[in-house]
């Protein structure tokens, strides 16, 4: 939980993961400045009290914030609440990563599926069956977010 100067924020809330990004940030002073919000807009973010219970942090600020700190800690706590989990992937936007890229997603595509055509020839998909078709799933699913970010940076310019 973070070293907030104000008080404490209960464990595990969504205000406790907001106030661990700001004092990430290097506090409430330093996060203004990366973000488009004054200080005291930024402690409503991080305030549980009954006042700032409906504030929230908007997810542009979010995203800035994260992005200066290095690690998704709002992001983390939603995925979490959503039974996610995140995945981090490494982001190559040069022209050479696209078709690199793609024939990795092909590849670990294609596995999946041997894997797939090789656990239902029985008619049945036992225990290690499914567990070789989730490692291949996993596979081919981070091939695929480590294209996607090259993908949308050619779609934004």
């Amino acid at each position: 939980m973070a070293k907030s100067p104000y008080k404490p924020r209960r464990p595990g809330s969504l205000k406790a993961a907001v106030a661990e990004l700001i004092e990430r940030c290097g506090g409430v002073v330093r996060a203004s400045e990366l973000a488009r919000v004054s200080r005291s807009q930024l402690f409503r973010y991080s305030n549980d009290s009954d006042d700032d219970a409906n504030t929230h942090m908007p997810a542009d600020i979010v995203a800035a914030l994260e992005r200066s700190c290095g690690y998704a800690y709002v992001t983390e706590w939603l995925a979490v609440e959503a039974g996610c989990t995140l995945l981090p992937i490494e982001i190559d936007p040069s022209d050479e990563a696209i078709p690199q890229d793609v024939g990795l997603v092909a590849q670990h595509t294609s596995g999946l599926f041997r894997e797939f055509a090789v656990a239902f020839a029985d008619s049945r998909i036992d225990s290690i069956e499914a567990a070789k078709m989730l490692n291949a799933g996993d596979a081919m699913v981070r091939a695929y977010m480590h294209l996607r970010p090259a993908l949308t940076a050619r779609i934004q310019g």
